[in-house]
């Protein structure tokens, strides 16, 4: 692995972890454990690029260059192009908000978003990361993906997000033992306080977990009920776009 590329890429990632103020070149500095000196020179050649801005107050942000390589990768997606039309059929038949996701290392990573026409709705975007093992898409593709995925979260720690969070394996392992049973996964407030999501796997043609999908929305609305309920509808989703994609069933 070069270096190089990899410490350029830990100040994109940094900044693509800050969606609001955008920050300073301390700010950097402290995050990706670099010497001010050495950030600046990096972020000399990323402005260049276009893979970062700098705005009038001296705070970096992300690159319109990066939606440009974001918009590349989307349009030529073929599971999110077949994702599309069902995730719009899921938000109409619940009023809720539907994100479709992939795995990225112990993270999960939204690709596809459709908005709840509801006032109150959770705030995400598309390119956020969270944990797998706080999220519904996440525990899903925990709970049928190869052994090594869940290794590797547990691993990296439980950290607890909410008073909800799971942060025992055992208790974990054990979630993803009734997951596999019903087929689809809840996050009742443990990614956030809240929200509840309810979430299922997506499997292509060699069996293999690639994604998941979801639906999400605040606790008054979905209530253990209603996520309970919304469960087979969800899982009924995935398999619709498992088909899609190769998944002979």
């Amino acid at each position: 692995m070069s270096v190089t590329v990899a410490k350029a890429f830990g100040i994109v990632e940094a900044l693509a972890a800050e969606t609001d103020r955008g920050l300073t070149l301390g700010d950097l500095s402290t995050r990706v454990s670099m010497p001010k000196s050495t950030v600046h020179r990096y972020l000399a050649t990323l402005l260049e690029l276009g893979l970062a801005l700098r705005s009038d107050t001296d705070r970096f942000r992300l690159g319109t260059k990066v939606i440009e390589l974001a918009g590349g990768y989307l349009a030529n997606n073929d599971l999110r192009k077949e994702s599309e039309s069902i995730m719009d059929e899921l938000s109409s038949q619940t009023n809720e908000t539907v994100h479709l996701a992939v795995r990225s290392g112990s993270e999960v990573v939204y690709i596809a978003k459709v908005e709840s026409k509801h006032a109150l709705r959770m705030y995400s975007y598309i390119g956020a990361r969270l944990p797998m093992y706080s999220t519904a898409l996440g525990k899903s593709m925990l709970a049928f993906g190869p052994e090594g995925w869940l290794r590797e979260t547990l691993t990296r720690g439980l950290e607890r997000r909410t008073p909800h969070t799971i942060v025992s394996p055992s208790a974990l392992k054990a979630e993803l033992a009734d997951i596999r049973e019903r087929g689809f996964s809840l996050d009742n407030e443990e990614n956030e306080v809240d929200v509840r999501c309810v979430g299922a796997p997506v499997l292509d043609f060699s069996r293999t977990v690639v994604a998941a999908i979801s639906v999400s929305g605040p606790v008054d609305r979905m209530n253990e009920r209603r996520s309970a309920e919304l469960g087979p509808v969800v899982r009924d989703a995935a398999d619709r776009i498992s088909r899609r994609v190769g998944y002979p069933g």
